[in-house]
């Protein structure tokens, strides 16, 4: 009976769970099949996409050097040096070196009207005309295109402004195999920008510049596609792992293909997840069982796992602190109950001085053992707070409640004291300090952030102000803020409405003659009057304006000098302007269009913009030196200049500080530093002036310690470009310029 019933039993599992397996496993085959099919489609689009992503990259890297190579050939100068009369040195600096050294163009030819090769360089050096023989071909299957559009092209007339571009851009690009090698090439035609010169006949001159499709261009373009081992090659391969795009040349004509391996993600995502979906399947059951089993302790986790969610929305991960969020929470109420025993609440925003060289110079595990450090001390310091809290990065609020003047002035000079002393750390010895904004709120109706921002504006008073001090809130420092925020709009309207005007301060040799003048930008506010540029450049460079400040100045003094022979202009530029990847580019492009000669022009840097191995800044250096450009140390003496920033940099002149002159006659201790500055600049052959020479007697010393050239209120004052024309013996050239300029 019993075996009966446990055969009837077994039929009725069999019958029940028969087909539940069944369809399990119909549908995992299912699953399986449609997997696979899905990986397949999948693996297909992206090798797909990756084709056409290749193919379109390739025509974004021949419209980009378009674009570089256009700018170069696009304008009058290019038309007077290329086709009026070749000028060999032009086009070194302007197509052979300048876009080798810029945009690896390896090649630069220029072709007359007729097709024959007048000017060859390669590698950015001029070179021999026989140079151009195996472009030949590939030049001349693009130079149909060029001389159609050429002669399609409307007559140039110049716009009776004498302002705007006058003609659109000609141009064709082809792929070419030159010499075993395959190369982009770009034609140019040589055009006029405004029209002021005319090209002399029907045909003008094309650019032809070429640059090689190498390794560099290949991990470049592969980096910037994110294309895996792409390669180049003659033709394609057997093997079908690889992905592959035909090069043709100008006539159609197959040279080479671009192989890479295409991405897989279809394929990478069951390589990695066959293994673990096998398991999931096998723990499903376990899983159910032990889930029924420790729901009470998954019930206990997640009650704690909400408790240390909550601790962490409100606490700071690394120092344990509260954070902004809980410090607001606390402040809250601390503000509205205002009552005849409470005297006041102190907010104490306190921020590390020089936090970021730390970081820079150690690394942020340093920075991070800094910030925990200085949060015990004032753990230990500030037991009477009411909250201790980090806002973020190196800055903390202390809130004392119940708290007068007395009080809080204490409890800040407290944490002065002690966080000031040094940290000892595997890192050595690191000298801390910190500076503390305080303020004391002693009226009910004051909100949380109002209250905090009091303090950060007491706390940026202490920093402007030297740093490492206490500072009271005083309701003129809003003022001050909001009078600063005013400032930096006017700036700017100043800025986009050019309003800034350029003065010249004179300097001249022991003769007394103007041998240099120095430009010095100026501010004429309509409401506040002058504003001194101690002001506003610093201004300026806080508030993200300098380079736009600097290409002003740039463009002014290469306009209002552009005649003048007699004497070397000094322009000063910033650290910031050195640091742009452009910033020598821009240049070219002024010197350019200004049509100035960069040999009487004098760069003054401040010795903190050579500091480092930045080699945007060593780029610019070197691309101003061969442009013509001197350079000049300006502030010597003030920072932390050494000889192999002196030699590294190439400088030719220093310029001794006001400070030392200044000080000439109070002891002899200046007169040996300026006499030391004086022969290190003779031994390095370095010209030297000094600055800031009020007195004769200054001047005097000066000359006794060998110095040659002065600059100061003693030797003259800035003025305006056309007294400073009258001075120097410019002002015919001034009054010729006046009368060029369109009206």
């Amino acid at each position: 009976m019993n075996q009966r019933f446990e055969r009837v039993s077994d039929r009725r599992k069999a019958r029940l769970f028969r087909p539940i397996v069944v369809m399990t496993l119909g549908g995992l085959a299912l699953h399986v099949l449609l997997a696979v099919f899905l990986v397949f489609k999948f693996d297909k689009v992206a090798s797909t996409r990756e084709q056409q992503m290749v193919q379109n990259g390739l025509q974004s890297q021949l419209s980009e050097l378009d674009a570089v190579v256009m700018p170069q050939v696009n304008w009058d100068v290019a038309v007077k040096a290329l086709d009026h009369k070749l000028d060999p040195v032009w086009a070194d600096t302007n197509l052979g070196d300048y876009l080798y050294t810029f945009n690896r163009f390896t090649r630069a030819f220029v072709v007359d009207g007729s097709g024959t090769p007048i000017y060859a360089a390669v590698m950015g050096k001029r070179s021999s005309l026989d140079s151009y023989r195996s472009f030949d071909a590939a030049v001349k299957s693009v130079m149909p295109r060029i001389r159609a559009a050429e002669a399609a092209r409307p007559p140039i007339r110049p716009r009776a402004d004498g302002t705007g571009i006058v003609t659109q851009p000609i141009q064709a690009n082809a792929i070419a195999r030159i010499d075993g090698q395959i190369f982009l090439v770009i034609a140019t035609l040589v055009q006029p920008d405004t029209g002021r010169i005319l090209p002399r006949g029907p045909r003008a001159p094309v650019a032809i510049t070429a640059t090689p499709v190498d390794a560099v261009m290949l991990k470049a373009f592969a980096g910037r596609y994110m294309v895996d081992d792409l390669r180049l090659n003659d033709a394609r391969t057997s093997d079908e792992r690889r992905a592959y795009v035909d090069l043709y040349d100008p006539e159609g004509k197959p040279i080479g293909v671009l192989g890479w391996t295409p991405r897989r993600p279809g394929l990478m995502l069951v390589r990695q997840l066959w293994l673990p979906a096998l398991l999931a399947i096998a723990l499903m059951a376990l899983i159910a069982w032990i889930v029924m089993r420790s729901g009470a302790a998954i019930f206990s986790e997640l009650v704690a796992s909400e408790a240390r969610a909550k601790h962490l929305a409100f606490h700071d991960p690394l120092t344990r602190l509260p954070n902004r969020a809980l410090l607001f929470e606390r402040l809250h109420p601390m503000l509205a109950r205002f009552d005849a025993d409470h005297s006041g609440v102190a907010v104490i925003c306190v921020d590390l001085d020089r936090f970021k060289d730390v970081n820079d110079t150690l690394g942020h595990h340093a920075g991070d053992l800094l910030i925990e450090t200085v949060a015990n001390r004032l753990r230990a310091v500030c037991q009477d707070a009411a909250v201790i809290a980090r806002l973020g990065g190196d800055e903390f609020v202390v809130l004392l409640d119940r708290a007068d003047r007395a009080a809080a002035g204490a409890m800040a000079q407290r944490i002065l004291a002690e966080v000031r002393k040094p940290v000892d750390s595997e890192y050595g010895r690191l000298q801390v300090a910190c500076s503390v904004g305080v303020a004391l709120i002693e009226q009910p109706g004051i909100e949380p952030s109002e209250a905090l921002r009091w303090a950060d504006l007491a706390l940026y008073r202490s920093k402007d102000s030297g740093r490492t001090r206490v500072t009271f809130f005083e309701p003129a420092m809003d003022a001050a803020l909001r009078s600063r925020r005013s400032l930096e709009a006017d700036l700017r309207q100043a800025l986009g409405d050019e309003t800034l005007s350029m003065v010249y301060q004179p300097q001249v040799d022991r003769s007394g003659a103007v041998v240099a003048v120095e430009a010095l930008v100026r501010w004429t506010h309509p409401e506040r009057g002058n504003v001194p540029p101690g002001v506003f450049v610093p201004l300026a460079e806080e508030c993200g304006l300098i380079l736009a400040l600097g290409e002003l100045v740039l463009r002014r003094v290469f306009e209002e000098t552009a005649g003048w022979n007699r004497v070397r202009i000094a322009i000063n530029v910033s650290a910031v302007q050195l640091r742009s990847p452009g910033f020598a580019a821009l240049v070219t492009r002024l010197v350019a269009r200004a049509g100035v000669d960069p040999a009487r022009y004098e760069i003054e840097l401040t010795e903190t913009a050579l500091l480092g191995d930045d080699p945007v800044t060593a780029g610019n250096v070197e691309a101003l030196k061969r442009l013509g450009f001197s350079i000049a140390l300006d502030d010597f003496g003030t920072g932390y200049s050494s000889l192999s920033v002196l030699q590294r940099f190439s400088v030719d002149k220093i310029k001794i500080d006001r400070s030392f002159v200044a000080a000439l006659g109070g002891n002899d201790e200046s007169e040996a530093l300026v006499d030391a500055m004086v022969k290190l600049a003779r031994a390095l052959n370095l010209s030297v002036i000094a600055e800031g020479v009020e007195t004769e007697g200054q001047r005097d010393r000066l000359v006794m310690c060998g110095c040659r050239e002065f600059q100061g209120h003693l030797i003259g004052h800035p003025m305006p470009v056309d007294k400073i024309a009258v001075l120097i013996g410019e002002e015919q050239v001034r009054a010729a310029a006046a009368l060029k300029r369109p009206a």
